[in-house]
């Protein structure tokens, strides 16, 4: 005997259309970003409004985030990238920092990775075998935020300072008794990062491991990544950090032939 047949209500209808159309908006971010409200809006033939819900619960799903370099347009965050290479600019950087991290490990003896700039925290993308024990340091405190991260400081030096205080408009949590958790103290360390073109954290996340990093800069001259050396001493001599500050530099400069200490600002700031 057959049962009777359900029907689907109003609410459901609208539950199934809700989900289409959040489905419908990802891809078009992930087919076309950088893109903002209004070219999706008008690409899907959907109103802004219902668009922008989608945005808003796919940014809070992790999906997607604004684009940190251009405010206003979405792209896929760096967790969908990891797991499905849809962020062109994640496969550039991580396919040709490859040899140029491998390179600096040998010269180094330490630990190295390449991160991007996710939103408010940063997110590993690359680096040899070594990099697994950074994956088991975020493991135990969570996504490294950029405000104790020296890669974070680099790839917010080359930003416009509009940006690089947006994105440090927060409460800043301390992780170590030297955590900076001042915007103001965290800006002075970008603007000095921007001076000597690479930042450095001394005990900042990890008490024992000071950091030593450089922004990656494209054709373009914008930060699409950072290169970090990380250093298993909480206060390693100046001279020291300078050699490593250094070769983080050189690094950074060979993955797509932009120096981050030398390259114009300007280019960011368009």
């Amino acid at each position: 005997m057959v049962g009777p047949r359900c029907e689907p209500t109003g609410d459901s209808l609208d539950d199934v259309k809700s989900v289409r159309t959040t489905i419908r908006v990802f891809e078009a971010v992930a087919a076309h970003q950088p893109i903002g409200l209004s070219e999706l809006a008008r690409r899907l033939e959907i109103p802004k409004a219902s668009v922008q819900r989608a945005l808003n619960s796919l940014k809070e799903a992790g999906w997607l985030r604004q684009d940190v370099a251009e405010p206003g347009r979405w792209v896929v965050s760096a967790r969908f990238a990891l797991l499905a290479d849809a962020a062109p600019a994640v496969i550039a950087v991580r396919e040709r920092a490859r040899g140029p991290l491998s390179e600096l490990r040998a010269g180094t003896g330490l630990s190295v990775a390449l991160l991007i700039l996710d939103g408010d925290h940063m997110t590993l993308v690359g680096g040899p075998d070594s990099s697994e024990k950074l994956r088991a340091i975020e493991a135990t405190l969570g996504p490294l935020p950029v405000h104790v991260s020296a890669g974070g400081r680099a790839i917010l030096s080359r930003l416009p300072e509009a940006t690089r205080r947006e994105v440090l408009d927060r409460a800043l949590r301390r992780y170590t008794p030297q955590s900076l958790t001042d915007p103001k103290a965290v800006l002075a360390e970008v603007a000095k990062a921007k001076r000597d073109g690479y930042a450095v954290t001394r005990g900042e996340f990890q008490a024992d491991v000071s950091v030593v990093a450089a922004a990656v800069l494209d054709a373009r001259q914008l930060p699409v990544a950072a290169v970090a050396i990380f250093v298993p001493d909480a206060n390693p001599a100046g001279e020291r950090l300078r050699e490593y500050g250094r070769a983080v530099i050189a690094c950074a400069t060979s993955i797509f032939g932009v120096d981050p200490k030398a390259a114009d600002l300007s280019a960011a700031s368009r």
